[in-house]
């Protein structure tokens, strides 16, 4: 758990001008503040919520989805090559990118550059194959 529900107690100004406030947390959260602040000096942020708020996923929290390298752009670029879509039996782009997908195992091109079983799939039962092609037609030498 990375954000835990509280209320605010009390709030006082420090002698060197810095701000104190006191939280209370119920019960049920206390192995997840105790957790997240055991020790003192963990950097935090505090928000101030609505009365009756319901809690939300903070998608700033969440891990980003990966971004894609190399392999994930060569499949986005045949994705869009007429050659390629008549190469994997598919008349549109969004064709050719599911066959990419149910080929190699994957939901995202991305994942063909972070999970090695895809990228080595992408190989051999794509990359491979149609290299292939593109020699036998004379568009690769």
């Amino acid at each position: 758990m990375s954000a835990i529900p509280c209320a605010s107690v009390s709030l006082k100004t420090m002698a060197d001008g810095t701000l104190r406030i006191s939280f209370d947390i119920e019960p049920m959260h206390a192995q997840d503040a105790f957790r997240l602040f055991a020790a003192p000096g963990t950097p935090a942020a505090i928000a101030a919520l609505a009365v009756g708020y319901a809690a939300v996923v903070n998608e700033s929290l969440t891990p980003e989805k990966p971004k894609g390298g190399a392999l994930a752009k060569l499949a986005g670029m045949w994705c869009n090559d007429p050659e390629f879509q008549t190469w994997a039996c598919s008349k549109t782009p969004e064709q050719a990118a599911q066959f990419i997908y149910g080929a190699c195992g994957v939901e995202s091109r991305a994942e063909l550059d972070h999970d090695q079983e895809a990228a080595d799939r992408f190989h051999r039962t794509v990359r491979g194959p149609y290299q292939k092609h593109l020699i036998a037609r004379g568009i690769v030498a």
